[in-house]
């Protein structure tokens, strides 16, 4: 059953926040971000986001958590944008969006993102672009690595998505406007 949700996942920088925002100001929906959720666990914890993420690869009870609050969604949500690597999964009545980019842009944007105030409060920025991209290297291999054991998945299988786009080099409005062509056709079959 499909339901008024987007499901955003993607790489690290790959445009999900911007055009998470950009989505709900059209649709007048509802967001989440469980990096953003994540992000608020590590800081009430007082640790850096690179040791919560090491924390989490530890200890599935936050994990389930987070998954719990994405099952909610599945259960109870609608009308809403989610930016998640694990929405595909646990809401699966939404249409599912997989934004890439190439490393190299990715740290590159999230090297040029460290001013913003959720990433400084937990330590989640970085001194250079070279160290940008080992750290996100490792935060996808983190993911790969958990997902795998916890639920034998990869969040960066493109093949388990409705929509793949290349975010490299276009705007995030550009990027917007196609998910929400490729939303209306979804919602009409």
């Amino acid at each position: 059953m499909k339901k008024h949700i987007i499901s955003l996942g993607g790489l690290p920088g790959s445009g999900k926040s911007t055009v998470r925002g950009l989505l709900a100001m059209a649709l007048g929906y509802q967001t989440t971000s469980t990096g953003d959720f994540m992000r608020s666990m590590a800081l009430a914890r007082g640790i850096s986001f690179d040791d919560f993420n090491a924390l989490i690869a530890t200890d599935k009870s936050i994990d389930l958590e987070i998954d719990a609050k994405l099952q909610d969604i599945e259960a109870t949500g609608d009308t809403m944008i989610i930016d998640s690597h694990l929405a595909f999964y646990f809401v699966p009545s939404s249409l599912k969006v997989f934004l890439n980019i190439s490393l190299e842009t990715s740290a590159r944007r999230i090297y040029k993102d460290g001013d913003r105030e959720s990433r400084k409060s937990v330590g989640d920025t970085m001194d250079s672009v070279e160290e940008a991209m080992q750290r996100i290297q490792a935060r996808i291999d983190n993911h790969n690595d958990r997902y795998m054991r916890h639920y034998g998945i990869s969040p960066y299988d493109q093949s388990q998505y409705d929509l793949v786009i290349e975010t490299e080099n276009q705007t995030p409005e550009a990027v917007t406007g196609q998910i929400l062509q490729a939303y209306q056709i979804w919602l009409a079959n």
